[in-house]
Parts: C-alpha cells; sequence; structure tokens
C-alpha cells in the first residue's frame, strides 16, 4: 500500500501503515451471517456472498509512525470498504477477497494520505482456528503521504502484507471490529522509510458476520 495509512482497512488498506495481524493457524473461510454450530458448515443462505460491501470507519485517529516511533502522519478520520466479487468469496478450499472500492484518510494536518485509485487493491481474510476472527492480508494497494520531514512524498505498497485482525460479530451483538497494525514496506526505488500503521476500526455495513472456517 503507498503509504497505506489505511490506518488503522483494512488496508484494506495508510496514514498509520504498517504491521496488521491474528493470532492462530489460517484456514479457508467464509464470513457468515450466523454463527454455525461447532463443526457444521455455514450453510449456503448464510454466507455472505459477492456484491457486499464490507465497510469499515476509524474509531479514533489512525496513526503512521517510522522506523525509530517518530511519528510520520495522524489522522483525525479513516475509512476502508471492499466488495467481495463473484467466484472470491470463501468456501472450504478458498478465503474471500474484498476489492478495495474506497480507502480514505481525512484530518491529517500538514499532510495528505491518498490511496493511488488505479490501484487500490484487495485484502484477503484468513480465518483463525478455534476463532471467529481472521487474519487479514493486503495486496497490491498504493498510498502517498506527502509533506513527510526529510523526504518529501513518500509512496508505499502492501504485496501480500499481513496488516491487521478483523473480529467477527460477537455474541451480545457487537458490530466487528478491523484492529491494524502492520509494517507497509515502502515502493521499490524509494529511500523512504518503512511504516508502521496501527488504527481501529468498526464495521459500519449492513450485513453483519462471523469468520467461520469454510
Amino acid at each position: 500500500m503507498k503509504y497505506l495509512k489505511m490506518l488503522g482497512l483494512a488496508a484494506i488498506a495508510a496514514a498509520g501503515l504498517m504491521a496488521f495481524l491474528g493470532a492462530g493457524t489460517a484456514s479457508a473461510t467464509v464470513l457468515c451471517e450466523t454463527t454455525p454450530a461447532a463443526g457444521s458448515d455455514c450453510v449456503e443462505p448464510w454466507k455472505v456472498n459477492a456484491g457486499v460491501v464490507l465497510d469499515f470507519s476509524a474509531e479514533n485517529s489512525t496513526v503512521l509512525t517510522g522506523p525509530f516511533g517518530e511519528v510520520i502522519a495522524t489522522c483525525t478520520a479513516s475509512t476502508v470498504q471492499g466488495e467481495l466479487t463473484a467466484g472470491q468469496t470463501g468456501s472450504t478450499t478458498t478465503t474471500p477477497i474484498a476489492k478495495i472500492t474506497s480507502l480514505t484518510w481525512t484530518g491529517c494536518g500538514t499532510r495528505t494520505v491518498t490511496a493511488n485509485s488505479a490501484t487500490t487493491g484487495e485484502l484477503e481474510i484468513h480465518h483463525e482456528t478455534g476463532t471467529d476472527n481472521g487474519t487479514v492480508t493486503s495486496n497490491d494497494t498504493t498510498v502517498t503521504i506527502t509533506n513527510v520531514p526529510i523526504f518529501g512524498t513518500c509512496n508505499y505498497q502492501t504485496a501480500n502484507t499481513d496488516i491487521g485482525t478483523l473480529t467477527g460479530r460477537t455474541t451480545t451483538g457487537a458490530d466487528p471490529t478491523f484492529d491494524i497494525a502492520a509494517t507497509i514496506p515502502h515502493e521499490a526505488g524509494s529511500s523512504c522509510p518503512n511504516g508502521t500503521w496501527e488504527g481501529s476500526y468498526v464495521y459500519t455495513g449492513t450485513t453483519t458476520f462471523d469468520v467461520v472456517e469454510g
């Protein structure tokens, strides 16, 4: 992600870029509108299918820091939207892939953080065994940050980069969340430092879900 400060988302996608992850073993994955009984699959009527938009908004400021902890950018608002596409919604052998349709950061002070609209990339969700959560990886998302001290304009790009954890709907009915803590590499040929992107996003879409084994 070019300075994917999708900060803090998805991600997927950086005004606070880099590390996104989760614990546990990844496996075939689907997003399910209900919680299947132990040992059961997500039956088709409940599977989140193509066309559904996974929409997340930052709960607070997202932050991108440099390799020595210096703050590169802090943005007061950020959103991540990804649409599940036909043939990429997950199964017993595959994982869901959402094409990023919107990735924004605003309120970044003297910096501007912009996703490249030509290569917004995608987010892939990998179920974590024994949980209703998933590790999220980001691929081919490019982000540009301007007015970076010393370096000026910096470009960042993800390449199957682990960016954070997608937590499914809880038993109390709380919405899914997307917690980002990821290291995002600078674009090839750039002298800019890698960045660490951190932020917490909450689901604002209409179709809520758990992350379950396919």
